[in-house]
């Protein structure tokens, strides 16, 4: 009598003991989150266009040899109707609103009709003389400098019809958002202000894009993580009946957010373009594990063990699966690493941290709180769910067992639309405007569309061209042949809208009388007390090494991907061609000390989503062979890690290929959908394995294991897919198009990627494991 008492006595002190090591990990994870939070909260959006690139990337390197000959060189223009332009009101009224702007914090430059018109009065002599109802100085049809200096800035500064005003801004490299935001509400504001304005103005520029792009991005992860969250829960709510586990869901969630972002700040790293939906991503991969817990406790539950007994049963079971899963997971993610776009492998890194701290979460968090007092509900709802879940559960088992009935057949069909898939993701095409990566009816859109009919093309980009210490004319004939050479371009219609340097402006100015036969370096200095902001934006001073003239340009933002490359390739070609030739050498003193460059937001733009498409592949194939690696080593089977792959490489090349089928083109979100969609659909061939290989090891036949395995993670598995893909759904309401993309493509690929799962993956382990039941 007295061996079951102290038996029963010996399991009660585990127990107790058990207990309260839980107690203290939870206790512990709180502390940490304690820590945690004030660092999480320092973690910034960096919304610099250099963040995009790495440190060493060409395009960035050029880009910023920009930055420091010019300083502020990220152009934004606002433009607004102004049918008086060319009258002394309207240029006051340019004068009023140009002064504003330059008021705004980040503005280190502006140029505006009233600029130019106060240019011309300076370049003029006698131009005092005249009064105050006399026309003004830019609008002089009969004086040769006014009518050059308007042609050459008509398309920048006012339209050809002079209905159009614009103020042509330049901003610092690093503005902050708010110089944008200014911008913007100055602009819709000028109607009210002034009569003679009959609509309001609109901002355009790559920084405008840019910054508008984040803006949207911001907006939708907030609103993928709070549907998915809520959707998600509601799901584990569905499915265990138990507000214990909705609470754990909510705890490793919130936890995990705020590690990972506190992680983040430790590291050194800030959230970009594509990170702001890290949270919604960290919230699968807890409920996945949830829900796990959750189904295998319950199961527990019902056969009447008790509850320290079922939180035993759950973790003994399901802790190395889920261990295994958060590992894919990362190694998925951490794939990204190798990609060449800064954001994209820091959003590799931080999922790849975030999956780790859903594992830790789970450790720290589960334990106790499922081994509080029930609190479930509606125990007849309880009965029908149980009722509904036994039933998916069949059906599962039957569908997985008519695969394996028929595997050779499933494999082979698989394998050759696989390869058919391959080719056409090659083919797809890639987006490289990001004028496109807004809905045709958003502002943005609505204002280029405006501003490249009217003002020709809304695309900014810059040749930077060695300049010697004092511009001679045989050097300024050399740059003025370079640019009527660009501004014959004609590539089937493609072709620059504007073309713009100093070597023009002095041209102009050399028409004056009295500075005709003034040495060029004369007549810069003139123009330098004139118009400083313009002539430094465009010449840095002479006693800077190397000195640089920047040729500016303007084309079509609207162009289709082909057509953008070629253009910006032409213009490299015909720079190279003229900065090689002898004539070009021969107007140097000495031998240039620095190459020319063709660069600016334009052309980085068009490069960047390039470079992005084309990482896709290598992050794919290191995603491959990391999951496959790890797989290998949860299994200790080569075979069925092979098996697996097959079936979580698939949904990502079917969804690629149907974009460009239906003649889509791969963007921002589409290029990153490869490796990420294995970290995404990999949870539920590693629960499939383990319990195959748990029936396995007690003595079941493959065809009986693989096919009770599929419907052992069926329910959990489809209950979170229908929530994942109408959470992921939402985004494709977004006006920014990579979002939409992107959450329309991974609804896609989660949805393909669970019924590959429930039934090819069957199929692929009947075929290649051969080892004899134990």
């Amino acid at each position: 009598m007295n061996k079951p008492t102290r038996t029963n006595r010996k399991s009660a002190s585990m127990a107790s003991r058990l207990i309260q090591f839980r107690v203290v990990l939870s206790l512990l994870g709180l502390i940490v989150f304690a820590a945690a939070w004030p660092f999480s909260q320092q973690l910034k959006l960096d919304r610099s266009i250099t963040a995009m690139f790495s440190p060493t990337d060409s395009t960035l390197v050029d880009y910023q040899t920009l930055q420091n000959s010019f300083g502020g060189n990220a152009v934004a223009i606002m433009v607004y109707p102004d049918a008086d332009l060319m009258s002394n009101e309207g240029l006051r009224r340019s004068d009023a609103i140009a002064s504003e702007v330059r008021q705004i914090a980040g503005v280190d430059g502006i140029l505006s009709p009233s600029t130019l018109n106060a240019a011309v009065e300076k370049i003029r002599p006698g131009s005092f003389f005249r009064s105050e109802t006399d026309v003004p100085g830019l609008a002089r049809r009969d004086d040769i400098v006014a009518r050059g200096i308007e042609h050459l800035f008509a398309g920048y500064t006012h339209s050809d019809d002079h209905r159009l005003a614009a103020v042509v801004v330049m901003l610092s490299p690093q503005h902050p958002p708010e110089a944008i935001e200014s911008l913007q509400t100055i602009a819709s504001k000028l109607h009210d202000q002034y009569e003679a304005i009959t609509e309001p103005g609109v901002v355009v520029g790559e920084p405008v894009l840019i910054h508008d792009g984040f803006n949207l991005i911001e907006r939708d992860g907030r609103k993928l993580t709070t549907v998915t969250l809520i959707l998600l829960s509601i799901v584990v709510l569905v499915t265990l009946m138990d507000l214990r586990f909705v609470a754990l869901t909510g705890l490793v969630v919130v936890w995990s957010i705020v590690v990972t972002e506190a992680s983040l700040v430790l590291l050194g790293l800030n959230q970009s373009l594509v990170s702001t939906i890290m949270p919604a991503i960290i919230t699968v991969i807890a409920v996945a594990a949830v829900l796990h817990l959750g189904t295998k406790f319950q199961d527990a539950r019902a056969k009447g063990l008790s509850r320290y007994d079922a939180t035993w049963r759950s973790f003994s079971l399901l802790i190395v699966p889920i261990l295994w899963t958060c590992l894919t997971d990362a190694a998925g993610f951490a794939a990204l690493g190798s990609s060449r776009i800064l954001p994209v492998r820091q959003f590799g890194a931080m999922i790849a941290i975030a999956s780790i701290a859903v594992f830790v979460a789970i450790i720290l968090f589960a334990g106790v709180t499922m081994m509080l007092p029930e609190l479930s509900f509606g125990k007849s709802l309880h009965r029908m769910q149980r009722r509904t879940t036994r039933a998916i559960s069949r059906r599962c088992t039957l569908v997985a067992a008519a695969f394996v009935s028929r595997r050779k057949s499933a494999i082979a069909a698989a394998i050759v639309l696989l390869g058919v898939s391959v080719i056409g993701t090659w083919q797809a095409e890639p987006e490289t405007s990001f004028l496109n990566n807004f809905r045709s009816d958003s502002e943005i859109v609505l204002a280029y569309d405006q501003v490249e009919q009217q003002f020709g093309g809304a695309g900014v980009w810059d040749i930077l061209l060695p300049a010697p210490q004092s511009l001679t004319r045989d050097y300024l004939r050399q740059v003025l042949m370079i640019e009527r050479d660009l501004r014959g371009i004609d590539l089937d219609g493609t072709k620059l809208t504007k073309v713009l340097s100093m070597a023009d402006a002095e041209y102009v100015v050399g028409k004056t009388p009295i500075l005709k036969y003034a040495p060029p370096s004369l007549r810069m200095t003139g123009m330098r007390a004139t118009m400083p902001e313009f002539v430094d934006a465009l010449l840095n001073s002479a006693d800077t090494r190397p000195r640089r003239l920047r040729i500016m340009l303007r084309s079509e933002e609207q162009l289709p991907a082909e057509a953008k490359t070629r253009l910006i390739a032409e213009v490299q070609r015909i720079v190279d061609e003229h900065t090689q030739a002898d004539a070009w050498t021969s107007a140097f003193e000495t031998a240039p000390d620095s190459g020319p460059i063709v660069t600016g937001y334009y052309v980085m733009m068009s490069r960047l989503v390039s470079q992005l498409v084309g990482d896709q592949w290598r992050c794919l194939g290191f995603a491959g062979v990391l999951v496959w690696l790890l797989l290998w080593m949860a299994t200790r089977s080569i075979r069925l890690a092979t098996a697996a792959l097959l079936p979580n490489l698939l949904p990502a090349f079917v969804v690629l290929a149907t974009v460009g089928w239906i003649g889509g083109k791969i963007n921002m979100g589409a290029a990153m959908i490869a490796a990420v969609s294995i970290g995404l659909t990999i949870d539920g061939s590693v629960h499939l394995l383990a319990i195959y290989r748990r029936y396995r090891k007690h003595g079941h036949p493959i065809t009986v294991a693989v096919t009770h395995a599929a419907g052992s993670v069926g329910v959990p598995i489809l209950l979170a897919t229908c929530a994942l893909v109408f959470g992921f759904s939402i985004l494709s309401t977004s006006e920014f198009i990579p979002t939409a993309t992107f959450g329309t493509l991974v609804a896609a690929t989660l949805l393909l990627g669970t019924l590959v799962n429930l039934t090819l993956l069957p199929a692929c382990i009947a075929v290649v494991d051969r080892e004899k039941s134990r």
